[in-house]
C-alpha cells in the first residue's frame, strides 16, 4: 500500500473533525472515528501481508 493511500484516509479524519469541531455535530465525530477503524484494519492487513510475504521470500520452512 502506498502512504497517499494513508495520507487519503486521514485527510478524510481530519475533515470529519474539523467539521465537527465548527458545527459540533456528534456525527462528524463519529464518521472520523469510522476512518480511524477502518484504517486501523487497513493497517493490520498489511503488517500481517507484509509477514506472509516474508515468509513465502525466506528460505526457511514455516509452520502454520
Amino acid at each position: 500500500m502506498t502512504s497517499s493511500f494513508f495520507n487519503e484516509w486521514l485527510d478524510e479524519y481530519n475533515d470529519f473533525m474539523t467539521l465537527y469541531r465548527i458545527f459540533g455535530d456528534e456525527e462528524y465525530r463519529e464518521d472520523a472515528k469510522e476512518v480511524l477503524n477502518s484504517l486501523a484494519a487497513m493497517v493490520v492487513r498489511a503488517e500481517q501481508y507484509q509477514k506472509t510475504v516474508q515468509k513465502i521470500m525466506s528460505n526457511r520452512v514455516h509452520a502454520f
